[in-house]
């Protein structure tokens, strides 16, 4: 008997979710025994965007070390993915995909997603240093998010990452009728450049010619406070006080920028869903319905205030969830698991 058989029953079986979004890792574990859900771990890293941080890999090579059945379910890396409202390979041709160039999944309900094979294999590539066991459609992770909302009136769904968005349109029953994909990140780059650089070209002027007097007012402040002297303790704490209220600033300073992100983010990502919903309602490929909704999952808890732009630019009724993308990760990477494991392919 394998040995991997044998000592199979010993171990539990270990589903980690990874997301990496623009300067944000999540990584979710699910343990499972005797296919029971038993713990789970989550752990948040810093990133450099787009990419594992170092951090992330050492905490699930821990996990693996201990527990060697451990598998890896993420999302793929592609520009080029989406969903098509045609279970028909020979259709595919119709919506512009060559079934040669990509990997695809077709489910009832007469509906598919697909990625390029290029972006599958950029995906392996990234996660080279743990593995890609799962590779998950992002289209996947928003109708079972989107599962248990679906009505008899059609409703546009987005799950809303820093990086890109993802929406659907779909009803009770009917699978996928519309799916899109969008980059975020290039596109509000050069706005941000734009606008940073018209906030702070003023600052800029201001801080070259008063930085030799800052820098003397800095001086003086140290001088005033000399223990030497018997400097007293309301010096000290006023000192102290400053620099707590230069800290506060700094932060205070930190989220404006962020929602100058988030700002410029859903300002584009209306544009996006304008287009699209233009496209489903003009092109004949589509047996498009009045969208009574647009239902944003926001995983990474943008202002509810931002995205309400997003209501008055469509002129639809707008509601929010929040959601775990790496834990759906889990979720999925396990139902896949089952798949693999019921043809003894794990």
């Amino acid at each position: 008997m394998n040995l991997s058989r044998l000592i199979r029953p010993l171990f539990p079986t270990i589903i980690v979710g990874i997301e990496i979004d623009h300067k944000i890792c999540n990584v979710v574990a699910h343990f499972y025994k005797s296919g029971q859900l038993v713990s789970s771990q989550s752990k948040e890293f810093r990133a450099n965007p787009g990419e594992l941080p170092m951090q992330a890999v050492r905490f699930i090579q821990k996990i693996r070390a201990k527990d060697p059945f451990t598998y890896i379910s993420v999302l793929p890396c592609s520009i080029i993915q989406g969903v098509l409202n045609t279970d028909k390979e020979e259709e595919f041709k119709n919506f512009g995909v060559n079934c040669a160039e990509v990997a695809y999944k077709r489910f009832d309900n007469n509906w598919s997603v697909f990625v390029a094979n290029e972006g599958i294999a950029e995906t392996k590539k990234r996660f080279l240093k743990l593995g890609a066991d799962f590779v998950i459609s992002p289209f996947l992770v928003l109708y079972r998010l989107a599962k248990d909302t679906f009505q008899d009136s059609c409703k546009l769904y987005v799950l809303f990452q820093h990086s890109n968005i993802t929406m659907l349109i779909t009803k009770r029953n009917c699978g996928a009728l519309f799916g899109g994909y969008y980059v975020l990140e290039s596109e509000i780059d050069s706005e941000l450049t734009v606008v940073r650089n018209s906030l702070s070209e003023d600052d800029d002027d201001i801080q070259k010619t008063n930085i030799e007097k800052d820098l003397q007012d800095e001086l003086s402040d140290i001088e005033e406070v000399d223990l030497s002297n018997d400097a007293t303790d309301d010096e000290l704490i006023e000192v102290l006080k400053n620099n707590e209220e230069d800290d506060e600033k700094l932060h205070t300073e930190s989220e404006n920028s962020e929602d100058l992100d988030d700002f410029s983010r859903v300002n584009t990502a209306a544009k996006f869903i304008q287009s699209a919903l233009n496209e489903f309602y003009s092109n004949s490929l589509y047996n498009s319905e009045f969208i009574s909704e647009v239902v944003i999952f926001n995983p990474h808890n943008i202002r509810q205030e931002t995205l309400q732009q997003i209501q008055q630019i469509t002129m639809l009724e707008v509601s929010i969830f929040s959601c775990d993308i790496a834990q759906e990760l889990a979720n999925l990477g396990y139902d896949s698991y089952q798949v693999f494991e019921a043809k003894g392919e794990v």
